[in-house]
């Protein structure tokens, strides 16, 4: 199998087809042809996003999909995440990680380091985001080495190290139902079969037998997992360790993995601790076309809606003492009431209760924040989003004044403009008519290129959190 060509994008940014061409080696016609298949195997399957800023996709096609297709130029679109097609790798990143030295410019390379870490820091998002457990060593010790800026080879090098220790402390073996000839009784005779052979044929057992053996289902979808990834990768630090996988997954049989097949697999006491090699396999996998009958393979995430998830995170991780809700459905009609019209559920982002009862509200909104004569400049329609939150809680739980909090990404090249003080995420405040509280405050989204443990990470932004939330409550 021929190794990827890589096309790297912001969010948002636009190339022509001719600096593609040039970039890759590939000619302007076959780049739009494999970005049309890519977009119409999108349309079919597009993902659901529980984001309420999220916009309602109509009419995808071979143009608007996962990117938008023009004449002589691709666009990336709200969508981040990683997708293969032919021999294309396709990786959209966060324009919140963009580095300060990036330049459009085809004819200019970006910086190599920079992009290193603007693929790290997606990463680091989405291990949290989705619990695939990798560690920050991890991604620490990728920060300084030679491996290529491509999600698929980073991928393949956490699966490949992580399923290396792991079968240094013991090969995974299972009991397997086998059913055989033996010349020896044996097992559990299979007496249906046995009478119904021929007398030549009977000095042999027909016995069905249960082996402790390492040919397995889960060791044949990471033998599988190893092959495709030798066949992908180009750098020399993952041959190396593919390769010794290879020998040491010898005695398994390989199959043609399915989605029937991932689905099957069960993790037990036993087998636990090939849950994160397992999660890195299905990335691999599912995302860059190893999946047996799949053209098109892809993992695609609206930003806002993976902005909330890291979010909810950090909140969690922050404020243990309370209880942390996430898109909970909150009604704006009296249901007792009734009435003939309807509308659209309300689902507020976050709701921070303590003892059930709720103490404030959240919204995390991925977006710019604007400034007017040196004060913050908020949309009426989030402003009035989250008060009408606020409200209904009030009057579902009999409290008054639930404060409001609204949480903002920051970096060198998004909302740079709102200057904040050391471990300080509050930037602006406010009083709604009624005397209610409104917060705003932002995430720094450069701590995650930095080389801090990502606890620390949170822990900046979560003692900022706690110290403006105790003064909402405790005026």
């Amino acid at each position: 199998m021929p190794s990827f060509k890589i096309l790297t994008l912001y969010e948002h940014d636009e190339v022509s087809y001719g600096c593609l061409s040039k970039k890759l080696g590939i000619s302007e016609h076959e780049i739009e042809k494999s970005l049309r298949k890519l977009n119409r195997a999108f349309a079919r399957n597009p993902p659901k996003s529980m984001s309420n800023d999220s916009p309602e996709e109509t009419e995808l096609n071979e143009n608007k999909g996962f990117l938008l297709l023009y004449s002589d130029a691709v666009r990336a679109r709200h969508y981040v995440g990683f997708a293969t097609i032919d021999n294309l790798l396709i990786q959209v990143l966060p324009k919140v990680f963009k580095s300060k030295g990036s330049n459009k410019n085809c004819t200019n390379q970006q910086n190599y380091q920079g992009q290193k870490e603007a693929l790290l820091a997606f990463i680091r998002m989405l291990n949290v985001s989705y619990g695939l457990k990798i560690r920050d060593v991890e991604l620490a010790n990728l920060r300084y080495s030679k491996i290529p800026n491509s999600i698929l080879e980073i991928f393949i090098h956490l699966f490949a190290k992580s399923l290396w220790e792991e079968v240094q402390k013991g090969y995974y073996r299972e009991y397997q139902e086998i059913q055989q000839e033996e010349k020896f009784l044996r097992g559990k005779l299979l007496v249906s079969r046995q009478i119904k052979k021929l007398p030549h044929k009977r000095h042999t057992f027909s016995v069905e037998l249960h082996e402790f053996s390492e040919d397995n289902l889960l060791n044949q979808i990471f033998y599988a997992t190893i092959r495709f990834s030798l066949s992908k990768t180009m750098w020399l630090a993952n041959k190396k360790l593919l390769s010794e996988l290879m020998m040491v997954f010898d005695g398994v049989s390989f199959r043609r993995i399915t989605e029937a097949d991932l689905r099957k697999v069960h993790f037990t006491r036993l087998n636990d601790r090939f849950r994160k090699p397992f999660n890195l396999v299905k990335i691999i996998l599912k995302s860059f076309g190893g999946i047996s009958g799949e053209e098109v393979g892809g993992f695609f995430v609206d930003m806002n809606e993976l902005f909330e998830r890291f979010i909810l995170w950090v909140l969690k991780k922050s404020l243990q003492e309370y209880e942390v809700e996430y898109q909970r459905e909150l009604n704006l009609f009296d249901e007792k009431k009734g009435g003939n019209i309807i509308t659209r559920k309300q689902y507020p982002d976050f709701i921070i209760s303590k003892n059930s009862i709720p103490v404030a509200v959240l919204d995390a909104k991925y977006r710019p924040l604007g400034i007017k004569e040196g004060k913050l400049q908020i949309s009426p329609d989030l402003l009035r989003q989250v008060y009408v939150y606020a409200k209904i809680l009030e009057e579902k739980y009999d409290v008054s004044r639930v404060p409001t909090v609204l949480i903002f990404p920051k970096s060198y090249t998004y909302n740079s403009s709102i200057k904040t003080e050391d471990n300080e995420a509050t930037v602006g405040s406010a009083m709604f008519f009624d005397g209610r509280k409104l917060l705003v405050m932002v995430y720094d989204m450069e701590t995650l290129k930095k080389e801090l443990k990502i606890e620390e990470i949170e822990k900046k932004f979560g003692e900022s959190l706690k110290k403006s939330l105790c003064d909402l409550l405790n005026p």
